[in-house]
């Protein structure tokens, strides 16, 4: 286990491979953290058996993936409020050099069986999901997240200086997409609720509805947000249903897109799934201008054939190939 770092240093110690954790943690969550540094993972799975030392009091502890020693890391964990110390909510959280992204938390409180659960995370490019067991209960969390992800270090985490012993600590590279149990019908076969996911950079309105002109009278449906969420509506889940409701995601290149980072976030999710194995669902690229320049086009997308919609015959290429696929 040499290959392990503990951040804060000492935080953390391992002993013929089972951890212990003890002493302060990084501010203002008292949170440290154990990785394996010894190599890097975009697409795996870490799981262990861990055990709170005190539970009369703020406690929290759990696994993490795609950590670096910077303190950015995404944690599954449970943590009890400080308020109501022993009873635990179980969460997964984001955190970039430290400061917190709040992902997704379940609301039905989690009793932990003499003071120890079983976790595990896998992470599979966009999509996430964690499993906790104690005694008879279980609880999971799965969750697209419609960011590009990234390669990083998985291990143990706790919070609130928490003492913690976990043992079992596994940590694995998937190389190609896992099928979860409750996935019954193949991606191939699977009927979306949209043909497309346009996602595009505000600004290109214009050019925009030219686009979905097209789609609407080739009969071609479409998922987009300005159509889609309306006030109110929870922005980030939203894009989720959208993304995992459709078939191709299109993303519309322009120079305006250079400026937009949102909108690579929204197709980054699906893109990795395809460097992973996932072709189910393809990414395409459109360009609106017709430009060539490297701000127009993401390097991501930089190698893939795109459609040309200052090109008329490029654009009703893909609308047939769109509408072909649709047929079969």
């Amino acid at each position: 286990m040499s290959s392990w770092r503990a951040f804060p240093e000492r935080s953390w110690a391992d002993v013929r491979g089972s951890f212990s954790g003890f002493g302060r943690g990084a501010s203002p969550f008292g949170m440290a953290y154990t990785a394996d540094t010894g190599r890097r993972i975009l697409n795996g799975r870490v799981s262990a058996t861990i055990r709170m030392g005190r539970t009369d009091r703020p406690a929290g502890a759990g696994v993490v993936c795609r950590a670096d020693d910077l303190r950015s890391l995404v944690a599954f964990y449970i943590i009890c409020d400080p308020a109501t110390p022993g009873v635990f909510s179980v969460r997964v959280t984001a955190f970039k050099f430290g400061t917190t992204v709040a992902m997704a938390a379940l609301t039905e409180p989690f009793e932990l069986t003499d003071d120890e659960a079983h976790f595990s995370l896998q992470f599979f490019s966009g999509t996430l999901r964690g499993e906790v067991r104690s005694g008879d209960r279980v609880a999971t969390i799965e969750r697209l997240v419609p960011e590009i992800p990234f390669s990083g270090h998985a291990g143990l985490v706790r919070f609130y200086d928490c003492p913690v012993f976990a043992r079992g600590v596994a940590v694995e590279e998937i190389g190609t997409r896992p099928v979860l149990p409750d996935e019954t019908v193949a991606n191939a076969t699977r009927q979306y609720e949209y043909d497309v996911f346009l996602s595009h950079a505000k600004g290109d309105e214009v050019l925009v509805a030219e686009v979905t002109r097209a789609f609407r009278d080739a009969g071609i449906t479409y998922w987009m947000d300005e159509e889609q969420i309306t006030f109110g509506d929870p922005v980030i889940g939203k894009i989720e249903d959208g993304l995992r409701d459709s078939r191709f995601v299109i993303v519309a290149l322009s120079e305006i897109l250079g400026h937009n980072g949102y909108s690579r976030a929204e197709y980054g999710a699906i893109l990795y799934r395809e460097f992973s194995g996932d072709t189910a669902r393809r990414v395409i690229p459109l360009s609106l201008d017709g430009s060539d320049s490297e701000r127009a086009i993401p390097l991501l997308l930089s190698e893939k054939m795109r459609a040309d919609l200052t090109k008329k015959e490029s654009f009703e290429s893909l609308l047939k190939f769109i509408k072909n696929l649709d047929a079969s």
